[in-house]
């Protein structure tokens, strides 16, 4: 008896909260009423509104500014119901980068010596090559761009005293075509930021093309309770990679209110 019970208040939660129909959204932000009545106050990254699209579908909503929709971000996965429990799950890719550099410096050197090859030691075909020179944020200084030319060897070779302003130099920018006319390109620095100068650039360089960079699914699941037309969240996990994952934590509050149809 107790088993019915339980049963049919389960039924009337999953009626109140979710209704016959989808979408029904469940939010945790504050309004700014001196403004627009939807515009957010305050800068939270975290997700401020829960939607659940369809039977099946859902979307997390972070909004962290009312005045730059720009700053948005939206996450999109699939949810189930066991009991008063609601399973979200959403799953992104990470890949290993397409390029290795090797770093050395040759003493007395006054050149850049930048030596390309692939992985898989396949035979380069394109001499041509596009060259940026990328400052120091600070400096405020355009940005140069050269088309140039590789040698025999696929090596290139650029003089300090070809590049103006080289003290303020913060990476090079590299943009090349593989023989099966992939585009490569990516930055040659040992800065974290590739416009912020924290080092001097070694003078040697070797870049290798990865041919076929690694790839990863990563699978997140958040977990959460379902009582009294609110959403707690109670977990949230996903799956690890033996590649770099850079992507940031989904920040969920603790309490997602439904969204009173207006």
């Amino acid at each position: 008896m107790k088993n019915i019970f339980a049963i049919i208040i389960l039924l009337i939660i999953g009626q109140s909260s979710f209704g016959q129909n989808t979408p029904v959204s469940f939010i945790n932000y504050k309004k700014d009423k001196t403004n627009s009545e939807n515009s957010l106050i305050d800068w939270d990254d975290r997700i401020s509104e829960i939607t659940l699209k369809t039977k099946n579908t859902f979307v997390f909503w972070s909004r962290p500014s009312a005045i730059s929709c720009s700053t948005w971000r939206e996450y999109n996965g699939t949810w189930e119901r066991q009991n008063d429990t609601i399973i979200f799950s959403d799953q992104y890719d990470v890949s290993e980068s397409d390029a290795r550099f090797d770093f050395s410096n040759r003493p007395n050197e006054k050149n850049y010596l930048l030596k390309f090859n692939t992985d898989r030691n396949s035979i380069l075909s394109d001499k041509k090559i596009e060259i940026q020179f990328v400052y120091d944020y600070d400096a405020d200084l355009d940005n140069i761009e050269l088309k140039m030319e590789l040698e025999n060897d696929f090596s290139l070779r650029i003089p300090f005293k070809t590049i103006p302003n080289r003290k303020n130099l913060a990476s090079i920018r590299y943009e090349y075509f593989l023989p099966n006319g992939e585009k490569r390109f990516g930055y040659i620095t040992e800065s974290n930021t590739v416009n912020v100068k924290e080092k001097e650039l070694s003078n040697s360089v070797t870049i290798t093309f990865v041919e076929k960079p690694k790839t990863e699914t990563i699978y997140r699941t958040t977990k959460a309770i379902l009582e009294d037309d609110k959403i707690r969240i109670i977990s949230k996990n996903k799956t690890k990679s033996d590649l770099p994952d850079f992507v940031g934590e989904i920040k969920l509050k603790e309490v997602y209110d439904k969204q009173n149809a207006e």
